[in-house]
């Protein structure tokens, strides 16, 4: 016999947690509110309501990693999209670029800006030489061989 207006039987309340708990476990292997409630017969909101009401931390209530950062970090990684990024790239998420005289060595080599050493040379040419190539590939060009 179906209750009336809030009040419900001990059998529907036992069905409900029967249905919460299902709800729950299928939102903890990683399906979506959507998917979840076109499974049990709920609308996403029903279902991301059961969720939250059991305590669950709910998407957009995960923070970075990165303690002084309050940015909801996007789903499978634990920090925001900008310290994720760092950490790609740097493989620290508060790193930057690293400092040319971290990467070639003495502080003498960068006078005017640029690094006077011979691996910065050697690239500089090859990049200079690629330019100019792209730019005008119909000239030949002296190629030192170094």
């Amino acid at each position: 016999m179906p209750g009336y207006r809030g009040f419900h039987t001990a059998a529907q309340l036992e069905l409900e947690a029967l249905r919460d708990i299902e709800v729950l476990q299928r939102y903890g292997a990683g399906e979506t509110l959507a998917a979840i409630g076109a499974q049990v017969d709920l609308t996403r909101e029903r279902v991301r309501q059961i969720v939250k009401a059991s305590g669950v931390p709910m998407p957009r209530e995960y923070t970075c990693a990165v303690k002084a950062c309050s940015t909801s970090p996007r789903t499978p990684n634990a920090s925001c999209h900008v310290h994720q990024d760092r950490f790609e790239r740097y493989g620290d998420p508060l790193g930057g670029k690293l400092r040319l005289m971290d990467q070639h060595g003495t502080l003498a080599c960068y006078k005017g800006g640029h690094c006077r050493c011979e691996l910065w040379r050697r690239s500089n040419a090859q990049r200079v030489l690629e330019y100019t190539h792209r730019m005008h590939p119909e000239m030949t060009y002296r190629h030192s061989g170094s």
